[in-house]
């Protein structure tokens, strides 16, 4: 993908769009069994001002612009219950497997291969979009049901897993409420976690987090450092149980 598809994918965010066409092909055929596993988490439980949404798609976009033919993409939200999360996008990047010319007789064509990749765009555009302006504050948020009880569908054991989480990463929900959360020691919370099988199997993925150090309700106002310190000594040692080497950033922005 080029840094003009990704722009024109940030762009569409944030503008009008017209309704999806069909693929070309089942986007079944363009998955490739060495493909990369590439999976977003978007967090809704907490609305995005103009800024936060330029930065999220921007990343979106550098994501999606790293992505290779055959690769497997999807998005997936966190809600206020684990139930809710919705996958929004499940494709593989179109590609034909034997080249263009590799079979005479297939369907795969260049022109198809075209049409199809634009297509997964606008799903991908049509989905943010429709997510990023309903997104609005909640009083919970789970996270880590999410990323447990999801992982076996999420990830591909044996593949190169990327993993990507938006969000403030506060778990305030009815299984560990947000202040028991930050009242709680994390070893011990990690321990719980392991005893309730809430540890994801996330063996050798590499997980990109963004979006730390700012808290809910009105403002957003950034957490005390303390609060801060805790919350990534967590999400660590939780990536850590998990197999999982993790990078932690306090922004949406891929750049530093």
């Amino acid at each position: 993908m080029s840094a003009r598809t990704a722009s024109l994918l940030a762009a569409g965010v944030l503008s009008a769009f017209c309704s999806t066409p069909a693929l070309a092909l089942d986007n079944d055929s363009y998955c490739d069994v060495d493909g990369a596993n590439v999976v977003l988490y978007l967090d809704v439980t907490t609305p995005y001002d103009d800024i936060d949404k330029r930065a999220l798609v921007d990343g979106i976009g550098h994501i999606f612009e790293g992505l290779e033919g055959g690769d497997r993409f999807s998005i997936r939200t966190i809600e206020d219950a684990f139930p809710k999360s919705a996958r929004l996008i499940d494709a593989c990047v179109p590609f034909c497997a034997g080249g263009m010319l590799g079979d005479f007789f297939s369907q795969c064509t260049e022109g198809a291969v075209i049409n199809d990749t634009k297509v997964l765009r606008r799903q991908i555009v049509e989905s943010l979009a429709g997510r990023l302006s309903s997104s609005t504050e909640l009083l919970q948020s789970e996270l880590i049901r999410t990323l447990a009880l999801s992982a076996p569908e999420e990830f591909r054991e044996g593949k190169s897993n990327e993993i990507y989480v938006f969000s403030d990463m506060i778990e305030n929900s009815p299984y560990l409420s947000g202040a028991d959360f930050f009242a709680s020691d994390n070893q011990e919370l990690v321990l719980r976690l392991a005893d309730d099988k809430l540890i994801p199997n996330l063996l050798d993925a590499k997980v990109g987090v963004f979006g730390m150090g700012r808290g809910g309700g009105e403002g957003r106002a950034a957490l005390p450092q303390d609060r801060l310190t805790k919350l990534e000594e967590f999400w660590r040692l939780f990536f850590i149980a998990a197999g999982a080497e993790a990078t932690l950033r306090q922004n949406f922005s891929f750049s530093d």
